[in-house]
């Protein structure tokens, strides 16, 4: 190996090792870990994911979970139950909608759409998820579902699989 080769690799490791010690982990609400004040208004109290139509068939509604954990469906088209059902689960339903998608929570106060779309199919529905915190400040995120690239596919599967991990998916299917 040359000396510039060897130069070059060391510079590479270097870099490839301080930019690992400068990586810090981001919570749902955007802040990193550590940052957050006990008792700020920034925890997330309400997540509401909606279900928009396509063009066919497509079950159209909207899933309201509090941090107690009480999920509100309202099916509006293509559903099995149309209007508000409640079901009561408990606090860590909220937690694990939580986990799943705080990789895709914007920042509050803003609204985003789906980051990396990549590749479209045209014509699938689309969610509109809205994060609420302790002061009333929301964050949406607006996916097409028809975004191709790995993380919108990732996020699709995640937003598919709420009503399973919710206990409502007998409202849903049809």
């Amino acid at each position: 190996m040359t000396r510039q080769a060897a130069r070059y690799l060391m510079t590479a490791i270097t870099i490839l090792l301080v930019a690992g010690c400068t990586q810090s982990r981001t919570l749902p609400d955007g802040e990193t870990a550590g940052s957050q004040p006990a008792g700020s208004g920034q925890a997330v109290t309400d997540i509401r994911y909606q279900l928009g139509p396509c063009h066919g068939m497509c079950p159209v509604y909207s899933v309201d979970i509090s941090e107690d954990g009480t999920t509100r469906f309202t099916g509006e088209r293509f559903t099995a139950v149309a209007g508000e059902r409640v079901r009561i689960n408990d606090p860590e339903r909220f937690t694990l909608v939580e986990r799943r998608l705080a990789p895709w929570q914007p920042a509050m106060g803003t609204t985003t759409a789906t980051p990396d779309c990549g590749p479209r199919a045209t014509d699938l529905p689309h969610y509109t998820v809205t994060w609420t915190n302790r002061d009333g400040e929301t964050a949406t995120l607006e996916h097409d579902s028809g975004c191709h690239s790995a993380d919108a596919r990732e996020l699709t599967q995640q937003l598919r699989a709420l009503p399973q991990a919710l206990g409502i998916e007998p409202w849903v299917e049809r």
